[in-house]
């Protein structure tokens, strides 16, 4: 097993890998993703014209990573502390890269940076339903909080819940979330394994709701607890990986909705046996939202295998495609786990 340095930067290589192999299938069914490219998608590939990444060049990521990854920055420049002002920071910082916002923030998200920018929103019906939306938005760009956590399952729960909700102000974004976070921070401690991941996971989901239910609004929508153990009933069920990704593709679903896409992302994981790699193939080749579910299953399984666990050739490419200073981040990231561990061993 890797050291916490290895663990770390794994978790940001698998979530970046994941968002940038995903923008090559995204809202193609699996059939249509083997049609195009002759084959399951393995690796980096040009995204086609007709999908949100068009134009993006392979190792180029979309919204989900490039927000987690001003989170990452702006979070470790406030020394660890997750609170309101270090998420609005970091997604008003975002916001101004055209190349990751302009093209790809979801409605939720544009809404309340619109709100954070001091811009007044006259109230309506449209306007209240946005906001309310149980999207993935938050959990798609949770993960760095699972990280600053590594070890501390609670503490990631609780990170999770400020920093979701102040996009996504619902029970079921905040579960969703939760469940991520905590997933990343159970595989990123260093003693955890397949199936005490996909325990935190859940854990998180249950906290997450419980915490959701009373800071946050009521929003209809499956529960994401429930489907959260559906997904891995069947990916540790009977089956091979790729029978497996085809039935949670068919029975949880991609979508955008915070009950398919996250529930899936710990589905994937589970059938490829925590494998980084295979993880990620999965989730990337499932069909539709497959950049949001593989950033999510990857961070998850590169937090838990490490960056060994990823051909050498990912790191350069995505710090190359995105001009995005990956290595320097992960170890910032590790300084405030450090010094956590450090304040924390002097209380005890």
């Amino acid at each position: 097993m890797e050291g916490l340095s290895g663990r770390i930067l794994g978790g940001l290589v698998g979530a970046a890998s994941g968002d940038a192999m995903g923008a090559a299938t995204e809202a193609r069914t699996t059939e249509q993703i083997l049609s195009y490219f002759g084959h399951k998608v393995v690796d980096f590939e040009t995204p086609p014209d007709d999908t949100f990444g068009a134009g993006n060049v392979p190792g180029q990521v979309t919204d989900d990573f490039s927000s987690a990854y001003f989170i990452a920055q702006s979070v470790t420049e406030a020394g660890g502390r997750v609170d309101e002002t270090a998420i609005r920071k970091a997604l008003i910082e975002w916001s101004k890269h055209a190349v990751f916002f302009d093209r790809f923030a979801g409605p939720t998200t544009r809404l309340a940076i619109r709100v954070f920018q001091g811009e007044k929103i006259e109230s309506s019906a449209r306007v209240d339903m946005t906001a309310r939306q149980a999207t993935n938005g938050a959990a798609m760009r949770i993960s760095p909080i699972g990280l600053i956590n590594a070890g501390d399952v609670d503490g990631a729960v609780r990170d999770a819940v400020t920093a979701a909700m102040v996009t996504h102000d619902n029970y079921l974004a905040v579960s969703g979330a939760c469940a991520v976070s905590a997933a990343v921070s159970a595989a990123a401690g260093g003693s955890a394994d397949l199936y005490s991941v996909l325990q935190a996971g859940l854990y998180g989901a249950k906290e997450g709701e419980k915490a959701g239910r009373k800071c946050a609004k009521d929003v209809a929508g499956p529960s994401v607890i429930k489907r959260i153990e559906m997904a891995v009933d069947i990916g540790l069920g009977p089956g091979t990986p790729d029978e497996k990704m085809r039935e949670i593709s068919d029975r949880i679903g991609t979508g955008l909705h915070v009950s398919e896409a996250v529930p899936a992302a710990f589905g994937f994981f589970a059938a490829s046996g925590g494998d980084s790699m295979e993880t990620i193939i999965s989730a990337v080749n499932a069909g539709y939202d497959t950049d949001t579910a593989a950033t999510m299953a990857g961070a998850i399984a590169g937090a838990l295998n490490g960056i060994s666990s990823f051909p050498e050739h990912f790191l350069p490419t995505l710090e190359e495609a995105n001009h995005f200073a990956i290595r320097a981040l992960s170890e910032r990231i590790v300084s405030v786990v450090e010094s956590k561990q450090e304040r924390k061993a002097e209380n005890e």
